[in-house]
C-alpha cells in the first residue's frame, strides 16, 4: 500500500456523510434526463451510499468488540475489588462496565442515539451502593454494588 492508499479506521460519522453524498448524487441522477447522464449520476450515488453503509457497519462492528472487552475489563476488575474488599476499585470497575455496555448498546442498534435503560434490579442496586457511599456504610455500598452487577450480568452486555 502506497502512502496515499492508507487505510483509515472506520467513521460512522464519515460513512453517514458518504451515503448521504450517495443519496443526493441518486436524487439528482433520478431528474436529470437520460441525455445528461443520469445513469451515471445514479449509479455513481449508489455506490456512494454502499459504501458509506459499509463504513458505517464497519465502525459499528468495531466499536462492539472495543466495548464488549472493556465491558468484561470493568467486571473483572469490580471482582477484584469485590474479592480484596476494595470498595474503590469494585466502583471503577462497576462504572467501566456501565460505561461499555452503554458503548456496546449504542454500536449496535440502528437507531442514531440509543441509551440503555437499567433493570429495576440493577437500578435499586446502585442506589443502594450510593445510599453506602453517603452514609459511610460499606457493607450496604458492597451489597448494593453486588445487586447491580448481578443485574448487570443478567441483563447487561
Amino acid at each position: 500500500m502506497s502512502n496515499q492508499e492508507q487505510r483509515v479506521e472506520p467513521s460512522q460519522v464519515n460513512g453517514q456523510i458518504t451515503a448521504a453524498q450517495g443519496i443526493a448524487q441518486q436524487a439528482i441522477g433520478s431528474i436529470l434526463p437520460e441525455s445528461l447522464g443520469s445513469a451515471a449520476w445514479l449509479e455513481s450515488g449508489s455506490k456512494l451510499q454502499q459504501a458509506g453503509q459499509k463504513e458505517v457497519d464497519e465502525a459499528k462492528a468495531k466499536k462492539a468488540v472495543e466495548a464488549t472487552v472493556d465491558s468484561g475489563v470493568g467486571k473483572v476488575k469490580s471482582a477484584v475489588g469485590y474479592l480484596t474488599s476494595d470498595q474503590q476499585t469494585q466502583n471503577e470497575g462497576n462504572q467501566e462496565s456501565q460505561k461499555a455496555q452503554a458503548e456496546y448498546k449504542q454500536a449496535t442498534s440502528d437507531k442514531i442515539f440509543d441509551v440503555p435503560i437499567p433493570s429495576g434490579e440493577g437500578l435499586k442496586g446502585r442506589l443502594e451502593s450510593v445510599e453506602g457511599m453517603i452514609t459511610g456504610d460499606q457493607k450496604k455500598q458492597m451489597e448494593g454494588n453486588m445487586k447491580a452487577e448481578k443485574a448487570a450480568w443478567k441483563d447487561g452486555v
